[in-house]
C-alpha cells in the first residue's frame, strides 16, 4: 500500500474550511476566559493561521505569542458543532513557526523541559531521578531547575498486589505502564490493576514498552514522538486485547498513533488498529464495578477530570460514574471539573503565568467548596492540583489518583465483609 503524504499545511486548509467563525469555543477556552482576547481563542488563532499560509501576515512573533500560549487541551473540538479538528490546525501552525526559525524554536525550551523531555525516553533513568529528587525536595535547587521543584515531594501509597490467576479471569487486557506514572504514580498503576483483578480481569505489561510521546509532540518534537509510537505499537502488536492506562493525556496520545503515522507506509495500519484498541483504565472497570464494593469514609470528593480524557477520549463520564458508586462518601460536581487546570504537559514550566492564572480561577472555587479529597486521573494533573492545595496551606495529600482513591474503598468493604458488616449502610 502507497500513502501520499500531504504538506501539513493543506490537510490544515481543509480543517481551517470547517471552521464558520461562530465563536461557541470561546465559552470552553482557558485562555481567552483568562485574557478576553480574540488572538487567545480557537477562533482567533484559526485566522491567524489562515493568514499565514495565505501570505498575509509574516510568520513572526504575533503568531508565535498565540499559539505558544494555547494549552492544546481541545475543550474547542468537543463544543465545536462543525467538528473542527483544532488540533491539526494547531499543529500545522506550530511546525510552520518551526519551519520558520529552524532550529532557534527547540532553544526557546527551557532548560527543565528539555531535561524532562530526555529523561522520559529512559523510564528507568526517570525512576532514579524522581526518587533523588523526593529524597532533596526541601533543598534548594539550581535555578534553572526551581520550576521543578513543585513536581517532587509525592509519597506513593502502600499498596498490596492482588494476584488473579489466568483460570479464574473472565477478560484480559494489556497495561500501558507510562513513564512518569510509573516513575512518579506507580501506586496508581498497581491500584488500578488490583481494581481490575477485582473484578476478574487480568492485565499483563509488555517489557520495553517506552514514553506514549505526548510531552515531545506538543513541544515540537514531531518526529521524535513518532518514534516512540513506533516502539510501543511494535511492543503491543501481538495481541488484540485492549490496551488500558492510568493517565488521561497518554491514552489521548496512544488514541492519536492512528493520525500521527497516517502517512507511514509501514504503521499506517498497525497505528490505526493499535489506537482502536486504547480504554482508560476506568472505562474497563466501569464494566465491572458492579462485583467490586466499594466504601468510603465519609468524605466529601470532588474531581479535576484530565480534559484530555473528557475532549480526546470522550470518556470522562466513567470516572464520574464510579465516584458517584462509593458508599459513604459524597461526590460533590462543579461547573469547571472538566475544564483543563493549567498544567497541559510541560505548560506550568514554560508558561508558569499563564498556567497559574488558570490554575487560581480554580482553587478560588475549590477554595469555597472545601473537599476533603480532590480526585485527578492524570500526572500533570495530580502535580498541578498539588501546587494549588499547598499554596492554600492544604495538606497536599488532599490530591489522590482515582485509582488509588477506588483501591483504599475497596480495601475498606473488604474489611467490613469479613467482620460481618453490611457495605451499604
Amino acid at each position: 500500500m502507497t500513502i501520499d503524504a500531504q504538506p501539513s499545511w493543506m490537510i490544515a486548509t481543509e480543517d481551517i474550511e470547517h471552521c464558520n467563525k461562530c465563536g461557541f469555543c470561546l465559552p470552553v477556552c482557558p485562555t481567552y476566559q483568562l485574557t478576553s482576547n480574540e488572538l487567545q481563542s480557537p477562533r482567533g488563532r484559526i485566522a491567524m493561521i489562515e493568514a499565514a499560509i495565505q501570505g498575509e501576515i509574516a510568520i513572526g512573533e504575533g503568531l508565535d505569542d498565540s499559539l505558544s500560549h494555547c494549552l492544546d487541551c481541545r475543550a474547542c473540538e468537543t463544543a465545536c458543532p462543525s467538528g473542527v479538528r483544532y488540533h491539526r490546525i494547531l499543529e500545522t501552525g506550530r511546525d510552520m513557526l518551526r519551519s520558520a526559525s529552524h532550529s532557534k524554536q527547540r532553544s526557546q525550551l527551557s532548560f527543565a523541559t528539555r531535561q524532562i523531555l530526555k529523561l522520559v525516553k529512559k523510564p528507568q533513568w526517570l525512576r532514579g531521578v524522581v526518587r533523588v529528587g523526593n529524597r532533596f525536595k526541601k533543598i534548594s535547587l539550581p535555578k534553572p531547575l526551581e520550576s521543578l521543584k513543585p513536581f517532587l515531594g509525592y509519597t506513593e501509597q502502600q499498596i498490596a498486589k492482588v494476584t488473579l490467576s489466568s483460570s479464574t479471569a473472565t477478560f484480559a487486557v494489556e497495561f500501558f505502564e507510562g513513564c512518569i506514572m510509573s516513575a512518579q504514580f506507580a501506586d496508581a498503576n498497581q491500584a488500578a490493576k488490583n481494581l481490575l483483578a477485582r473484578g476478574g480481569i487480568q492485565s499483563d505489561s509488555p517489557a520495553q514498552q517506552g514514553c506514549c510521546g505526548a510531552l515531545h509532540l506538543h513541544s515540537g518534537y514531531a518526529e521524535e514522538a513518532k518514534a516512540m509510537a513506533r516502539q510501543n505499537i511494535d511492543v503491543f502488536l501481538h495481541s488484540e486485547k485492549l490496551i488500558v492506562n492510568t493517565a488521561g493525556g497518554c491514552g489521548a496520545m496512544l488514541m492519536q498513533y492512528g493520525e500521527l503515522l497516517a502517512d507511514d507506509p509501514k504503521y499506517a495500519d498497525k497505528a490505526r488498529q493499535f489506537s482502536a484498541r486504547v480504554r482508560d483504565w476506568a472505562t474497563v472497570f466501569n464494566r465491572v464495578q458492579h462485583k467490586v464494593p466499594l466504601r468510603g469514609s465519609g468524605k466529601r470528593v470532588t474531581l479535576q477530570n484530565s480534559c484530555h480524557l473528557v475532549n480526546v477520549e470522550h470518556a470522562g463520564q466513567d470516572t464520574v460514574d464510579l465516584l458517584k458508586g462509593v458508599t459513604g462518601d459524597l461526590f460533590v460536581p462543579y461547573s469547571g471539573q472538566d475544564s483543563c487546570c493549567g498544567s497541559a504537559g510541560t505548560y506550568n514550566i514554560e508558561q508558569r503565568e499563564w498556567a497559574m492564572s488558570i490554575l487560581e480561577q480554580k482553587m478560588i472555587i475549590l477554595a469555597d467548596m472545601q473537599p476533603d479529597l480532590i480526585i485527578v486521573n492524570n500526572p500533570g494533573c495530580h502535580f498541578q492540583m498539588r501546587w494549588g492545595v499547598q499554596r492554600y496551606d492544604w495538606d497536599a495529600d488532599r490530591v489522590q489518583h482515582l485509582a488509588v482513591y477506588l483501591e483504599r474503598a475497596a480495601q475498606r468493604a473488604e474489611r467490613m465483609l469479613d467482620q460481618g458488616e453490611c457495605v451499604d449502610a
